[in-house]
């Protein structure tokens, strides 16, 4: 009986470890998103005023 419930707790203990990881993965995205959001808004923004410049010659 103990055997079949260290098994249980294992198995529990891995779904929890993969979701876990899962939402890791998560985080690091949208944290690697948010950070280079800036950089594509300057570019835009510069690209535009490029782009109107030349337009307005």
């Amino acid at each position: 009986m103990a055997a079949t419930t260290a098994k249980a707790t294992f198995t529990g203990f891995e779904r929890n470890h993969e979701q876990t990881e899962t939402g890791l993965a998560v985080r690091i995205s949208q944290n690697s998103f948010l950070t280079e959001l800036p950089g594509v808004a300057f570019a835009f923004l510069t690209s535009a005023y490029i782009v109107f410049s030349f337009a307005a010659l």
